[in-house]
């Protein structure tokens, strides 16, 4: 059986073909995603087990996760530790992220998506993590150390002014020494800069600290005990890991990070090769109906149902094995060649070889034939209940199930939908929105039950506008005759469709919702200064700012991350007067003037979670420690202030971050607009190139372009999958003129000509196309819409739906349906007719 299952594969190489890249293309996205991320991730690991540290001591943060300044020790801390028993030495250690470095032009030193990290010099440069290359330690305000990748970059060298900017402020200072990047922790592999200790703690945290405290033991002492002294000295405030625990929180987190990329590339792989099912589904279907006489011929010479099933899963394992193999050795050459672009722009990450793990071979490989054999398998099933008498027949009807079964599934998943979506709307936000969504998911697989029984009558209503000319009839009549056929290749085109649809409704209303909410919060406001890189920056942009001829106010937001009981909140502190006009703001109670009491107002939906009103008190928890707050006012929805909101002074005392967020501009009466924001833009971008300086509805444009990226970059990888459907149509024509090629020769004898049998293929593509576009569209559009109004208190106010956007998918489809067909038209139009009408 296996002999028979290989030559049937040989023998039909078009059909061989199709289906393996079907296969190749799913285990494509899975693959490369699990070599890359597997060899990034095995790399990074690599740099914790260099860690220089025998103990290392971290300030314990009050909230479990944050992206602002990073809690610090206070320097005495390190002369505690260095007196304890067993310790030789304790070295304060200062690592910050998001600085900037500038080329000799001004413009940012490109860093390919890495974190630029300062640091300070270390007190004892044998236990660097880094190594110097060339040149003297740094010392004072006017000199630093720079990375060699970076310095290279950039074009510097010992001597050069080299341009910073750090979270508080713009400096130039002279090179003084070229180091490699770090060997070890969380800054191993980025660029890196070197400050003395005091300099650095004034530039990078604006106040003295420290970020780690690195312990060298003497010959000897046991880590453990030395360490569970350090906890009993320091208490809770502290971490005390050794370099074994180090090493393996690091790899731990990376796990996290590169595991949550891999996923979602994986996800994607699972939907090619999910809508890769149809078309194997629909080959295997066409070919055994194809193959009905030679396998009953089977049958009558002796071979048993159990073997005629096999015979056809034996083909469908050589095409998942063949189709796993290509697809993984693409995967493989797709990180390789993501690497060598790493290594081309001289970044340090990514040096260790290709990871290729016996897990993700076999994951691939388990992938790729336990989906082709499951799509082959109810094909072999129908293909061993033929029974031998059949070889004696000139028309053999391979059997297959009615569509009754079928059409109480289908019906029942439609039932469970329409309650799903229920149940959404009325729980809202984003539980509902993920009821909805599973809904969604509900009423595809649904559609794919019922198609069949739909196909036949929805083909015939889409045709109809296309006229009763012989080659439409004809090709309309081919779409209706095999409705489970139809359905199988509209199914794939539908999922994409229905995703790709349904993400626009979201994204235009996303778009929609942030452009209303942004332009009805910006009050007097003239011009919003942000930042393209990392949310905050220094002081001195507003200072300068308000120095500018032409300036009447500069207003202040600035945010950090904390904490309401297990809830996660963004602060934000204002200056005075930001609510009384650069943002329009309305209570449903309390006022603006409980900022200057000290008092925290909160926007509605944030003090509808915490179950806060005005007068209540709550615990708010921050890198700097717990504090005390009353409510003095509750927001209405506001996408400016979705934060609890504190003046700047109230801000400040509890230990903000001394760094802004967004400065709101007016300019005074009078002036032009342009002038200034020109003015403005001029004094700001010689020392911080990555600040904008907007007017209102750039800014709001601005506000969507993450909208349009997340769309971007999903949609990139959707349209694989279309590619894919548009794929199974091709292979359903091609299939499709090998099986009625006897009735093509009898068409073409009695008058139809080249061009009416091409037409007659196209119809019937187009025909296909059209059934599944516009299910996925129905479906995009209604859980697109539905899901949109879940939302509404939450973001998406606005509800958008792009026709102009949808129609020009649907007469893409056309064109693409029109394109599938030209291959198997031409085959067709090939065909001796003689020899057609001939064959059985």
């Amino acid at each position: 059986m296996f002999k028979l299952g290989l030559r049937s594969v040989l023998a039909h190489r078009l059909r061989f073909v199709l289906c393996t890249v079907a296969v190749t293309l799913g285990v494509a996205f899975a693959g490369g995603a699990m070599v890359f991320t597997d060899s990034l991730s095995t790399a990074l690991k690599k740099n914790f087990e260099v860690s220089t540290a025998d103990i290392t001591v971290t300030p314990t943060s009050p909230i479990k996760a944050t992206n602002d300044a990073p809690a610090t020790f206070q320097n005495g801390l390190a002369d505690q530790i260095a007196a304890l028993p067993g310790v030789a030495e304790a070295v304060p250690q200062l690592l910050v992220g998001d600085l900037q470095v500038l080329d000799p032009a001004g413009k940012e030193v490109e860093n390919y998506g890495l974190t630029t990290f300062g640091a300070a010099w270390p007190r004892v440069v044998d236990g660097a993590p880094f190594r110097v290359l060339a040149g003297t330690a740094p010392w004072g305000d006017q000199q630093l150390a720079l990375d060699q990748s970076t310095a290279s970059r950039a074009g510097y060298s010992i001597g050069d002014k080299v341009r910073i900017v750090t979270p508080t402020q713009a400096v130039t200072a002279t090179l003084t020494a070229i180091t490699t990047p770090a060997a070890a922790g969380p800054a191993a592999g980025a660029p890196l800069v070197s400050f003395d200790g005091a300099t650095a703690q004034r530039l990078l945290l604006g106040k003295a600290g420290w970020t780690s405290i690195t312990v060298a033991l003497k010959p000897g002492s046991d880590p453990e005990a030395v360490g569970q002294a350090i906890g009993g000295v320091l208490g809770d405030s502290v971490k005390v890991r050794t370099a074994k625990q180090v090493a393996s929180d690091g790899k731990r987190d990376l796990d996290s990070t590169f595991g949550g990329f891999s996923l979602v590339l994986a996800l994607f792989g699972g939907l090619a090769l999910f809508v890769g099912t149809f078309l194997i589904v629909n080959t295997f279907a066409m070919v055994v109906a194809q193959r009905g006489k030679e396998l009953a011929m089977l049958r009558a010479i002796g071979a048993s149902r159990g073997q005629i099933t096999r015979t056809i899963l034996t083909e469908s394992v050589i095409i998942g094995f063949i189709g796993s193999t290509l697809g993984l050795l693409i995967g493989i050459g797709v990180a390789a060649g993501v690497r060598g672009i790493y290594q081309k722009l001289n970044l340090r990450i990514p040096t260790a070889g290709l990871e290729v793990s016996a897990g993700t071979i076999i994951a691939c490989y388990v992938i790729g034939i336990g989906v082709t054999v499951a799509a082959a398998a109810p094909a072999a099933r129908r293909a061993g209940k033929l029974p031998p008498i059949a070889a004696m027949r000139d028309d053999v009807q391979v059997p297959e199930r009615s569509l009754l079964v079928r059409g109480l599934i289908g019906g029942f998943m439609l039932l469970m939908t329409l309650m799903f979506v229920a149940i959404g709307l009325a729980a809202g936000d984003l539980p509902g929105a993920v009821l909805i969504a599973m809904g969604a998911g509900l009423a595809v697989l649904a559609l794919v039950m019922l198609s069949p029984l739909l196909s036949r009558y929805v083909v015939r209503v889409l045709m109809f506008p296309f006229g009763r000319r012989a080659p439409v009839t004809l090709g309309r009549r081919n779409a209706e005759r095999n409705p489970r056929r139809t359905s199988a290749t509209a199914s794939a085109l539908m999922i994409s469709v229905s995703l790709i649809s349904g993400l626009m409704v979201i994204s235009a209303s996303a778009k929609a919702s942030i452009n209303q909410s942004i332009l009805e919060a910006l009050g007097t406001s003239d011009l919003v200064v942000t930042n393209n890189g990392t949310p905050n920056f220094s002081t001195q942009a507003g200072d300068r700012t308000a120095k500018v001829a032409g300036v009447e106010s500069v207003h202040r937001v600035r945010q950090e991350t904390g904490e309401v009981g297990a809830t996660d909140v963004k602060v934000s502190g204002v200056s005075d007067g930001t609510l009384d006009g650069p943002i329009v703001t309305k209570f449903d109670s309390g006022s603006a003037s409980a900022l200057a009491a000290g008092q925290a107002i909160l926007p509605r939906n944030l003090a509808k979670t915490l179950k806060l009103t005005v007068g209540k008190s709550f615990d708010l928890k921050t890198t700097s420690g717990t504090h005390r707050l009353a409510v003095g006012g509750i927001l209405a929805p506001n996408r400016q202030l979705n934060a609890v909101v504190l003046s700047l002074a109230t801000y400040e005392k509890l230990g903000g971050p001394p760094t802004d967020n967004l400065l709101y501009v007016d300019v005074a009466q009078g002036n032009q607009l342009g002038p200034v924001r020109a003015a403005v833009l001029a004094q700001l971008t010689k020392d911080y190139p990555s600040l904008q300086v907007r007017d209102q509805k750039a800014y709001a444009a601005g506000a969507m372009q993450p909208v349009d990226a997340v769309l971007a970059a999903v949609g990139f990888l959707l349209t694989m999958a279309i590619l894919i459907a548009l794929l199974g149509i091709v292979n359903t024509l091609a299939l499709g003129v090998v099986e009625r090629t006897r009735e093509i020769g009898l068409l073409r004898a009695i008058g139809l000509d080249h061009r009416q049998l091409r037409r007659m293929l196209r119809v019937e593509s187009v025909a296909i196309t059209l059934f599944g576009a516009l299910l996925g569209l129905l479906i995009g559009i209604v859980f697109g819409v539905a899901i949109q109004a879940s939302m509404a208190d939450s973001g998406l106010a606005v509800r958008e739906v792009p026709i102009r956007q949808l129609s020009l998918a649907v007469i893409v489809s056309i064109v693409f349906a029109v394109l599938a067909a030209v291959w198997p038209s031409r085959r067709a139009a090939r065909l001796n007719v003689l020899r057609a009408i001939a064959s059985e």
